[in-house]
């Protein structure tokens, strides 16, 4: 379905003369992921508007989506597995939000504990579609590395102002991004010893 959007508005693009033909399938790409980014974050928000957890979710998805861009990992293979796997990474959130209600804080700091070092050793990791040139590779690293800071300057500030629901939020995002890279780097080194 995001395809098809993305075919007929690149056509059109194309048909309007603001793309050239030979770049139609880059942009039709680069409007596959907008839309496929935009169809993530309005169904968090309207599942966050719905259980009353709008904060949360917004600050889940401005910790989850912006660090998984650089840091890497493992990518679904269509859009509709990418949707369906960051909504169950999202509610799975939700849900560990309100039966860990007691424990959140220590919960939030065992997560934030594991995955930050990994993240900061392994960051960047290829995404599956190909190796990263060394370039681009710096590049991520630097990025991931100030976003990681950004998220943890608002886990302490958000523990030292005793929201325990924006800390865990930020730490369960974190902790997907992680899980999504072990789960890469695993992939990555089971093939590897395939090819050998």
């Amino acid at each position: 379905m995001l395809q098809a959007i993305a075919e007929e508005i690149s056509l059109r693009l194309v048909a309007n003369r603001v793309i050239s033909i030979e770049k139609r399938k880059y942009y039709t790409y680069g409007i596959e992921l907008v839309l496929n980014n935009l169809l993530i974050f309005l169904s968090i928000t309207l599942i966050g508007v719905l259980t009353r957890k709008i904060l949360i979710s917004l600050i889940y998805a401005l910790t989850y989506c912006p660090i998984r861009n650089y840091v890497g990992g493992y990518h679904c293979k269509t859009y509709m597995r990418c949707y369906f796997t960051t909504l169950l990474l999202y509610i799975s959130m939700l849900l560990f939000d309100t039966y860990l209600a007691d424990n959140r804080l220590i919960v939030s700091y065992i997560l934030i504990a594991i995955a930050i070092p990994v993240i900061f050793i392994f960051t960047p990791v290829d995404y599956g579609n190909g190796p990263i040139s060394d370039d681009d590779r710096k590049k991520y690293r630097v990025k991931s590395i100030v976003l990681i800071t950004i998220a943890i300057v608002g886990f302490i500030l958000a523990n030292v102002l005793h929201q325990t629901e924006i800390s865990f939020a930020i730490s369960w995002g974190i902790f997907m991004v992680f899980s999504l890279m072990l789960l890469s780097l695993f992939s990555n080194s089971s093939e590897s010893r395939r090819k050998k």
